[in-house]
């Protein structure tokens, strides 16, 4: 009897966390449009930079504007509070008329900080102050 008393919280507890996760993955994964830049609007075009989350494979992608963004991605610590972009990679594609990848990664490149909601993402710098607003697509 004591036994199966002390097993029922354990499996409550691991289904919680199983929900837990695919609650993340729901929120976070797919693609998030930029429409803000350091408090200037982003207009809604075909050239305008998004990030991608894919939660399953633990990745980040997007697109700056002109060239295409990777890195990893650790879902937990993000929707936890944490925005890490120093390790991404990107492509190194010459455009003339990018308006966009420089504010944009000058922006990722503060961001410290980020608030998941269930359709807008805001990256913070270490002041506090919100360098990207991101909307779910």
């Amino acid at each position: 009897m004591k036994r199966s008393l002390l097993i029922l919280p354990i499996f409550t507890l691991a289904l919680a966390s199983c929900s837990g996760t695919r609650d993340l993955a729901k929120t976070l994964s797919g693609d998030w449009r930029v429409t803000s830049l350091d408090g200037q609007a982003v207009p809604a075009e075909d050239n305008a930079p998004f990030l991608g989350f894919d939660v399953k494979e633990h990745r980040l992608y997007g697109f700056t504007g002109c060239n295409r963004l990777t890195g990893t991605l650790d879902a937990k610590a993000f929707v936890g509070g944490k925005a890490d972009f120093s390790r991404l990679g990107m492509t190194r594609m010459l455009c003339h008329d990018d308006k966009y990848e420089a504010p944009f990664t000058q922006a990722l490149g503060k961001a410290t900080t980020s608030v998941v909601g269930q359709d807008e993402i805001l990256l913070k710098d270490s002041t506090g102050r919100t360098v990207i607003v991101l909307q779910k697509k």
